[in-house]
C-alpha cells in the first residue's frame, strides 16, 4: 500500500528552515499514515498542567529522528521558560517509544546545558528548583500524565465567573525603586484619582557599590537607606513602597537563582533568606508602610496596560497584552485581557525561536535574548553582514543605523530599514510562540532614548513583523502594535507604584 510523502522539511537534500514557526508547520503537516502522536504533559504543581500535543514521523531513523527529538526539546524548553514546569512526562501510542523519547530528550537537554541554545539551561533548571521545590524531571510515566489529564477536565468543563477588571490603583505617593542588573532608579511617584501619574526626583545609582560583590541581599540596606534619605529630602509623605526587580518574582516573592544575575555572588544562606532580608531592610527604612515587590517586566507591563496610546479606557482587551522593553536583557511580560499577570515564569530571554547551529558557540538554537535587547541592532546587523560591511564596533550600531534610517534616501538608510525589519521579525517569532497558546491582542513597545526606539524605528519594525507573519502565513494580523515613546526610564517605577497602591490588600514591609 503506498504511503504519503513526508513534508519537504524532512528532505535531506533541502536546507532546514531556521524559524521554529516553520518547524511547527512542518510537524503539523505530517500525514497520519507516516506519523505517530506524542504528548508532553507538563506538571506545574498547584497551577493547571500544560500539554503539548504533536505528531512526529514514524518510522523515524537517523536524521529524521534527530529532528523530532530536537523539536520536542525546543517545546520543552519553551514551556519551562514561559509557563514553568517541575516535571514533563512523555506519552505516545507506545510506552516503548515514549521511554526512548524521554531518554533522548534527557540526553539532549541535560548534556547540553550550555549549548542547547545561546542561553544556559542551568538557569532554567535552577529556577525550577526555586519555584517548584524539586529538580526538573523528564520521564515517560503514563499514569502521571493521565492524572494531569484528569485535573484538566474539570477545569475545562467547569464554569468560571469572570473576574472584574483591576481598575486604576488608589491615589497616593509611592517611593518606587527599580533594581536593574547595573543601575538602580529611585523616584517618588504620585498617582492621582483619575489614573494619571507624576514622577518626581528621579535619581539613578549603581546597583553595586564600588568593589562590592554582586549579591542583592547584601545591598538591600544600602539601597533602602538611600531611598529613605531621598524621601526625607523631598518633604513629601509616602504612602507605600514599590520595588521592581530584574529577577523572577511571582506573587510578591523573589525567586533568586544562585550564580546568575543579581544573585551571582550570593552564598546559600543569602539566597535562602533573600525575601526575608528584603522585607527587613524595607521595614527598617520605612516602618509600617506597605511594600509591593514585582518583576521589572511586570512593572513595565502594568504601566503599558494603563498608559498606552491612545490612552487605555480600562476596558478589557480581546486577548493578552505583551509588553517589551529592549534593555540589557529583554524586559518582556504578559498581562491578561484585564491587566492581570498571566500565570508563568515569564523568562522570555530563554525562549528558542530559531534553529541556528553555531560552530563558534556549539549551540543548536538561538533565543530572543540578543535580538530583543539593547544588543539587537548589532546582532541583526551582524546577521545581515552589515557590521563588517560598515566596519562598525558593536557599540556604534545603534547610533549609526538609527541616523541612517532617519536620513533615508541613501544606501545606508535602506540597510538600516533591513536591520530594524529583522528586529520586527524576531518580535513576530516571539508573538507567534505566545499567541498559539494564549491569543495576543496587543503588543506595546516601550520606547527608549538610549536605544533610539522611536517612531521611525517602530514603523520599520512593524514592517518586519508583518513580513514575517505573511511569509509563514501566521494569523498575527489582528494583534495591535503600539509604541509608548520615551517611557522606558519611568515605566518600571510607575508600574511598581501601581502595584503598591493596587486595590488588593498590600503586604506590610515589617510583616
Amino acid at each position: 500500500m503506498p504511503t504519503s510523502p513526508l513534508p519537504a522539511f524532512f528532505d535531506p537534500a533541502k536546507a532546514l528552515p531556521s524559524s521554529l514557526a516553520a518547524w511547527r508547520q512542518a510537524f503539523a503537516a505530517l500525514p497520519p499514515d507516516r506519523s505517530r502522536p506524542v504528548e508532553l504533559w507538563c506538571d506545574r504543581g498547584e497551577l493547571p498542567p500544560v500539554v503539548e500535543a504533536v505528531r512526529i514521523p514514524h518510522p523515524a531513523d537517523g536524521r529524521v529522528r534527530q529532528l523530532a527529538v530536537l523539536y520536542l526539546a525546543a517545546l520543552v524548553n519553551n514551556v519551562l521558560c514561559t509557563r514553568g514546569a517541575g516535571r514533563v512526562s512523555v506519552v505516545s501510542d507506545s510506552d516503548e517509544t515514549a521511554g526512548e523519547l524521554a531518554a533522548a530528550l534527557e540526553r539532549t537537554l541535560f548534556r547540553r546545558l550550555d549549548s542547547f541554545s545561546n542561553m544556559s539551561l542551568a538557569f532554567l533548571f535552577s529556577l525550577t528548583r526555586q519555584v517548584f521545590g524539586t529538580n526538573f524531571v523528564l520521564d515517560a510515566d503514563r499514569k502521571h500524565a493521565l492524572s494531569l489529564r484528569d485535573r484538566l477536565r474539570p477545569q475545562a468543563s467547569g464554569s468560571r465567573r469572570p473576574a472584574a477588571p483591576p481598575g486604576p490603583a488608589r491615589p497616593g505617593t509611592v517611593l518606587a525603586v527599580n533594581i536593574g542588573q547595573h543601575l538602580t532608579s529611585l523616584a517618588l511617584v504620585r498617582l492621582d484619582p483619575t489614573g494619571g501619574y507624576d514622577v518626581a526626583g528621579l535619581v539613578r545609582r549603581d546597583t553595586w557599590p564600588a568593589g562590592g560583590r554582586q549579591c542583592l541581599p547584601a545591598a538591600w540596606d544600602g539601597i533602602f537607606a538611600e531611598a529613605r534619605a531621598f524621601a526625607a529630602a523631598s518633604g513629601r509623605p509616602v504612602d507605600a513602597v514599590g520595588v521592581s526587580i530584574a529577577a523572577t518574582t511571582l506573587a510578591g516573592v523573589v525567586h533568586p537563582v544562585p550564580e546568575f544575575g543579581l544573585f551571582a555572588d550570593c552564598p546559600p544562606e543569602e539566597i535562602d533568606t533573600a525575601n526575608v532580608l528584603l522585607r527587613q531592610a524595607c521595614g527598617r527604612a520605612f516602618p509600617g508602610l506597605p511594600l509591593a515587590v514585582v518583576n521589572d517586566g511586570e512593572a513595565q507591563a502594568r504601566f503599558a496596560f494603563h498608559h498606552s496610546h491612545p490612552p487605555a479606557t480600562g476596558a478589557a482587551l480581546s486577548g493578552d497584552m505583551l509588553s517589551l522593553r529592549l534593555g540589557a536583557c529583554p524586559a518582556v511580560h504578559c498581562l491578561d485581557a484585564r491587566g492581570r499577570p498571566v500565570e508563568g515564569l515569564h523568562e522570555y530571554g530563554w525562549l528558542v525561536t530559531r534553529y541556528a547551529p553555531s560552530k563558534a558557540a556549539g549551540s543548536l538554537f538561538s533565543t530572543t535574548r540578543l535580538y530583543l535587547s539593547h544588543y539587537g541592532v548589532a546582532a541583526a546587523a551582524h546577521d545581515l553582514g552589515l557590521l563588517e560591511h560598515y566596519r562598525l564596533p558593536i557599540e556604534a550600531a545603534i547610533p549609526f543605523f538609527h541616523d541612517a534610517l532617519v536620513r533615508n534616501g541613501n544606501p545606508a538608510g535602506l540597510d538600516a530599514a533591513r536591520v530594524y525589519a529583522l528586529l520586527g521579525a524576531h518580535l513576530g517569532m516571539l508573538a507567534h510562540e505566545l499567541d498559539r497558546n494564549r491569543p495576543l491582542a496587543a503588543i506595546r513597545l516601550l520606547g527608549s532614548t538610549a536605544n533610539k526606539i522611536d517612531a521611525e524605528v517602530f514603523v520599520a519594525m512593524q514592517r518586519g513583523f508583518s513580513g514575517f507573519a505573511d511569509r509563514h502565513c501566521l494569523p498575527l494580523g489582528d494583534i495591535r502594535l503600539d509604541l509608548l515613546e520615551d517611557t522606558s526610564s519611568i515605566a518600571g517605577l510607575v508600574g511598581a507604584a501601581q502595584a503598591a497602591l493596587a486595590h488588593q490588600a498590600p503586604v506590610d514591609a515589617t510583616g
